[in-house]
């Protein structure tokens, strides 16, 4: 009896201090606020001690300094970025002129922040550039030292702060390790671990709930982050550094345990407007299924019926006014929906079109579709092509109408949306075609079965990875998983860049392309000769390549990056905004990132066929 009454208190009393532990005032999220303004003193302490360092005018002491600010920026990273992004922007922004998606009404923000102090005082400091990095640090200082004041948007919450966690892992993935924000002094790699440190921290407060509902899933995800830390110290050279052994062996497994807490909790996914994503921040960025091809619609009523009438349209040329060109023969299923050609060809079958065909392999997976980023979702992007004089050479409603005429579309479009008014029958029709291309996703390469434990890809390829993600800077602007513009970690918003594209491949004597891109729509001058960053997935089936078919092989492609694009032909445009510096690559480096980008192909979707 007195064995059981000990058991009891005992019991009595765990149960006290669990209660104690999650108290109101003492709640996981509390503490992490409560740990999110310790560290941000930090920062602003370390913000405010470059002013006086700068006065000493010692290019060393300047630079070391720097690094502080940054490390400790980067140990509330998590935090800012997630619930501060407007902050995060000004804090460390992108250090050239830049246009902001989620913030359209601001025609051109001007770069400020850390990225931008870092290319005025490395690789080296000119006292030049004094009076520049003296408003820039003390913008920094304000906009630090304003942060301790300003109320979050929104809950700072259970659901919230696993959100932001998830989010940190997928940035210290996709961006950190290829040195995204120190493309100049190049020390993201110690700006990663100070990442993980704070993550670490944060992540702590919950070591209760974690073991309550996951137990010993803590003392895993803690050690795993422990490891990471120390691979990186013991593995610090930028340009050697193991990317894809540190993803798989620490970042995978550290993104798949905080989203099984997401998942044991019923965490969800912040419904914001700012916060749309189009992965489900649940597991790793290679997981089957992490994407949704709906985000951009918000629409998940697509059925089997709407997917076969899009599907025999697709490849259907009474599509077109002709009745001789259809979807299919600018995107052909055997060139990885792209058509071969330089330029597509018009409805008349001669003359060209100003434009490459892109692949429609993952297109439901960009919320920018054209290259010029013209059109939001697929459907709009259906009614512009049926609409254009040159492609389809029709009105979408005349080819609605046809097509409705014809028995066997007119029972599949019945079945497909029954009960339709007459009124939409231009935007279901087009919703059916977006329908099939929604079922095109393809993210089960070769690559992505090395990332999910299957070992296939060779050292050559390997290494080509850890290139194209490091020195060579593909991955700074063909953001992983997708290799294309949607940038991390909501892979929502789609970059576009200006390179400097030739007009012709003669290097005797280039000349810049003429197509003023993205500026045609927008008319900003940040745009003009800008293009949306295109997938590299299938890359190996899509040539030639660029918005204008320039160069017919990878190798070529190649080459211009290795030679700083527009700026290493003497032809860029004043806004380029790829770097202009040569990458130095050697021979064998260019055959690996090659190799790497070869590994991307995935061509198994069961819709990806033709017509019956």
């Amino acid at each position: 009896m007195t064995r059981f009454l000990y058991v009891g208190i005992v019991i009595f009393l765990f149960g006290v201090l669990f209660s104690f532990a999650i108290s109101p005032q003492n709640t996981p999220s509390r503490q992490v606020k409560k740990q999110y303004l310790i560290l941000l003193d930090t920062f602003i302490t370390q913000a405010q001690l470059l002013k006086p360092i700068l006065q000493q005018k010692s290019a060393k002491n300047i630079q070391i300094q720097f690094f502080k600010v940054r490390e400790s920026y980067k140990k509330i990273e998590v935090i800012i970025e997630y619930f501060f992004d407007n902050y995060a922007t000004v804090l460390n922004g992108p250090p050239i002129p830049f246009y902001d998606e989620k913030e359209p009404y601001k025609l051109e923000n001007i770069p400020m922040g850390m990225q931008v102090i870092e290319g005025l005082i490395f690789p080296t400091y000119d006292s030049k550039n004094y009076k520049n990095i003296e408003f820039q640090v003390d913008e920094l200082v304000r906009q630090a030292e304003a942060l301790p004041n300003v109320i979050e948007p929104f809950a700072f919450d259970d659901a919230n702060i696993f959100d932001a966690f998830m989010e940190e892992v997928y940035r210290v993935t996709a961006l950190g390790i290829t040195g995204f924000d120190s493309q100049t002094a190049q020390n993201s790699l110690p700006e990663c671990l100070a990442s993980l440190e704070g993550l670490q921290q944060f992540l702590s407060n919950y070591e209760l709930l974690f073991n309550e509902r996951l137990p010993q899933k803590y003392k895993t995800l803690d050690l795993l982050i422990t490891q990471a830390c120390i691979f990186i110290q013991k593995n610090n050279d930028f340009n050697n550094f193991d990317r894809l052994k540190f993803i798989i062996t620490y970042l995978n497994p550290i993104a798949k345990l905080i989203g099984d807490y997401k998942t044991a909790y019923q965490l969800a996914d912040n419904p914001a407007g700012n916060y749309y994503s189009s992965i489900k921040k649940s597991n790793t960025l290679f997981a089957e299924n992490a994407f949704t091809p709906y985000r951009f619609l918000d629409d998940y009523t697509t059925t089997p019926q709407k997917v076969e009438l899009g599907r025999q349209l697709f490849f259907d040329p009474q599509l077109s006014s002709t009745n001789k060109q259809s979807c299919a023969s600018c995107h052909q299923p055997s060139k990885a929906f792209s058509d071969g050609l330089k330029t597509s060809t018009a409805l008349d079958g001669h003359s060209p079109l100003k434009r490459n065909a892109p692949t429609l392999w993952n297109a439901a997976l960009q919320r920018n579709l054209f290259v010029d980023s013209r059109s939001k979702n697929l459907e709009d992007q259906i009614l512009q092509v049926l609409n254009n004089a040159d492609e389809m050479h029709g009105s979408a409603k005349t080819v609605a109408e046809k097509i409705l005429r014809i028995e066997k579309y007119k029972n599949l479009y019945e079945s497909a949306y029954p009960d339709a008014k007459v009124d939409v029958m231009v935007s279901n029709i087009c919703n059916a075609i977006a329908s099939y291309e929604r079922t095109l996703i393809a993210l089960n390469s070769k690559f992505d079965k090395h990332m999910n434990g299957i070992s296939i890809l060779s050292k050559k390829e390997i290494n080509g990875f850890n290139l194209f993600m490091g020195k060579a800077k593909c991955g700074s602007c063909h953001f992983m998983p997708l290799f294309s513009g949607a940038k991390p970690p909501r892979y929502y918003y789609i970059e576009s860049e200006v390179l400097g594209v030739p007009s012709t491949n003669n290097k005797t004597k280039p000349m810049l392309d003429n197509d003023s891109g993205r500026h045609l729509n927008t008319q900003l001058n940040i745009h003009l000769f800008s293009f949306k960053t295109p997938t590299l997935r299938n890359v190996a089936l899509t040539a030639p390549y660029m918005h204008n078919g320039v160069f017919n092989t990878l190798e070529e492609v190649m080459d211009f990056y290795n030679n700083g694009g527009g700026k290493g032909l003497g032809i860029a445009p004043t806004n380029q905004t790829l770097p202009f510096e040569k990458l130095g690559l050697s021979k064998q480096n260019k055959k690996d990132i090659i190799l790497f980008m070869k590994s991307l192909t995935d061509t198994t979707s069961k819709f990806a066929a033709g017509s019956d």
